[in-house]
Formats: structure tokens, sequence, C-alpha cells
């Protein structure tokens, strides 16, 4: 008889917070996989503005929903609140596939975004709250590595299905799927995999509203400072997924090899996201941010110099891992705070500082059209910066924010 030994919660947590973010980053992915077929869309005759604008809508939603789901996180229970989140978020995508008017599709990517923004700040103060001490930025690289694989699943969809079902197929697939496996995994298991979530309500002996708690004490300076590292990350990452494809297509590649590339860049993402965690457990997240933003510029210059077909990819491949620096920042921010205010911080973090990404899309919509060593070179200045401001306003070290680690949970 084979006895089977249990999985340790923690691990439960980090896979299931990564499968959830996968249908985070298969949604992100498919709009930019999507954006040349509905600018070919001849029922709606859409502008690259306006399709931008589209993509734009859904960010918005994910900033209001990443700072609600945050704070409600924090009041009403983390658990509670992922679940509601993953299914809102597929509920709206499956509407978006029905949508019958550019307005009504912007409408419900909005909606959609709602939800989408309150699954990071949910599933990384799960992680975070359930890992080893020792491993929270590694398992939060794990979780966050979901952007990735969504994005991997979101251009292999595309090459597969985009041209026999079109975008409305497409959509509907990246709501049903995690609808009918990932929520029910959720509701069943989660309990057990982390029974000890963070604490509702204000942290312990502090009866002050949260948001005062979540800005007091110096806290203020070091959401300002996040935020502005998480605006670049999001101007960069939104701005490429939306509009890869149709550069390099813009550039003189055909559909079907600009889809390669941005397969290329997002599993470069997926190494970025865990390498990158892996690193900030060893060197510290400042350190491990700024190398991953400006290897992220180098390369993204490099796109611009029209390389060789194998270059190409290594320099794709590289510009996707630097993209990938975004979990260590969250996860940094997590480090950062006690676990009362944890999804309140992540959620404010990500969410305000993707109001700045609502410009990445619109931006690219924007260059399109012009040379691409302008399109690229814009967006790799938002690398730099983001480097720039990691280097000089964070701190390498950051002690626990809560006295006494928490006992890890074991699943069965």
């Amino acid at each position: 008889m084979i006895l089977r030994r249990p999985m340790p919660g923690h691990v439960g947590v980090a896979a299931l917070a990564c499968a959830a973010i996968a249908s985070d980053g298969y949604d992100l992915a498919i709009y930019g996989a999507a954006a040349p077929t509905l600018l070919h869309y001849s029922d709606w005759a859409l502008t690259p503005s306006q399709v931008g604008a589209i993509a734009s809508a859904t960010v918005l939603g994910m900033c209001f929903g990443a700072v609600t789901a945050g704070v409600l996180a924090d009041r009403l229970g983390v658990r509670r609140m992922f679940m509601v989140c993953i299914a809102w978020f597929s509920l709206a995508m499956i509407v978006c596939a029905f949508a019958p008017s550019p307005t009504t599709l912007g409408v419900a990517r909005f909606v959609a975004g709602l939800g989408l923004g309150g699954v990071v700040p949910t599933a990384v103060t799960l992680t975070v709250t359930a890992a080893p001490y020792a491993r929270r930025h590694f398992l939060n690289g794990i979780a966050l590595s979901g952007l990735g694989v969504g994005g991997i699943l979101a251009t292999l969809s595309a090459l597969a299905f985009l041209d026999d079902w079109g975008w409305r197929g497409v959509f509907f697939l990246g709501g049903v799927v995690p609808l009918v496996t990932v929520l029910p995994v959720a509701a069943a298991r989660l309990g057990r995999w982390a029974p000890s979530s963070p604490p509702a309500g204000p942290a312990r002996g502090d009866a002050r509203p949260q948001l005062v708690q979540l800005t007091s004490g110096g806290r203020w300076r070091l959401l300002t400072v996040f935020t502005l590292i998480t605006a670049c990350c999001q101007i960069l990452s939104l701005g490429l997924l939306t509009w890869l494809p149709e550069i390099m297509r813009t550039s003189g590649y055909s559909l079907g090899s600009a889809l390669l590339f941005m397969l290329v860049y997002t599993v470069g993402s997926l190494v970025g996201a865990s390498g990158g965690a892996w690193a900030a457990d060893r060197v510290g997240a400042r350190r491990a941010a700024t190398a991953g933003l400006l290897i992220t510029a180098a390369a993204i210059l490099g796109l611009a110099t029209h390389p060789p077909l194998p270059a190409l990819y290594a320099f794709l491949f590289v510009a996707g891992a630097g993209v990938g620096v975004q979990p260590v920042i969250y996860g940094f921010v997590a480090t950062c705070f006690p676990s009362a205010l944890r999804a309140g911080a992540v959620g404010m973090v990500s969410g305000v500082g993707r109001v700045a990404g609502i410009s990445g899309p619109l931006i690219g919509g924007f260059l399109i059209g012009r040379p691409a060593f302008v399109s690229f070179a814009t967006f790799a200045a938002f690398a730099v910066l983001g480097a720039v401001i990691t280097a000089l306003f964070t701190s390498n070290e950051v002690s626990d924010p809560d006295a006494v680690a928490a006992p890890v949970p074991t699943a069965v």
C-alpha cells in the first residue's frame, strides 16, 4: 500500500492562485492577440485608437476592482473575495463574447476588469500569508507566474482557434474555463489549504479606519513609491501585451509570426516571474526588481534594431523575462505590511498603479504606424524610469511586519 503524502497547504494555495491569475493573464493577452482581428472586423470598422480605448476600459475596471477588493478582503475575508472575483470576471468575459456593439464590448470589458483587478491582491495575500517566511517571494512568484501561463494559453488559443472562432470564440473560452475549473476547486479546497486567512478588521489593537492605517506611520511613502514603480511596469506590460502583435506585423512580419513572437515573449515573462522571485529571496527584492527592469529596457531596444531572427527571439524572451519583475514588486509590498492590511496595500498599489497603466494601450495605439524604433524606445523609457525609482527609493531589507509567524497549514 502506497501512502500518499499530504500536500503542504502553502503549495496548494500557490497553485490555485497561479491558476486564477492565469485566467487574468489570458484575458489581457487574448485581447492583444485578437486586436488585429478586431481592427479588421468589418461589422464595426474600428480604428487603432478605438481598439486601444476598449483595452483601456478593462484596465480602468481593474484599477477600481483592485482597490475595492483589497479593502473588502481585509474586512470580509480574503478567501471569500478571491472566489467572488473569479466568478465575476468569468461571467463578464462570457458577456464580452456576445457584445453586439463596440460600446457594449467596452462596458463589458470594464465590468470584467472589476473582477480581474481583485484577483491579484487577494491571490497575493493568500499566498504570502500561507507561505513559510523564507519562501514568501518564491511562492508569490510562482503564483504570479500565472500571468505568463495565461499569456501562453492565450497565444496558443489564438493560433489554434482565432481564424475559425473569431475574437468572440476566444473571449468565450476565457470566461467559461475558470468558471468550471478554478472556482469549484477554490470552493472545495481553499478552506483546508488556507484555514488561517489574514484577520478581518483592523490590525490588532488599532481601531482606526483601514485607509488611515494604510497611510499612517510613513506607510503612505511606501504606497506612493510602489505605486509609481507599478505604474511604469503596467504601462510597459499592458502596452506591449495589447500591441506587440500589431507592432511586429507592421514591421513586416505576418500575423502568424507576430503571434509566435508573442508566445516567446510570454514564455519569457513566465520564467522571469519565478526566476525574479527566487532571486528576491536571496539578493533582496530591490536588487532583483532593478536588474529586471534594466534588462527589459535593453532587450526592448534590441528589438528596435531589426536583428536576425535568432537574436529577435532572444530579445523577445529576455524582454518578457524582465517584464516578469512585477510579481517581485507585489511580493515586496506584501512583505512590508502586516497581514491585517496586506490585501488592502497590494490592492491599493496594483489598482492605483494601473490607473497609469490605462495609458499603455493608448500610447501603443498612438504609436501604430510610426517607426518600430519609436514604439520600442518609448516603452523602454518606462522600464528605465521604474528601475531608477526602485533603486533610489526602496530599501533592500524589509523586516517581517508580523511579530510571530503563523503555523503553516497542511492540505489533505
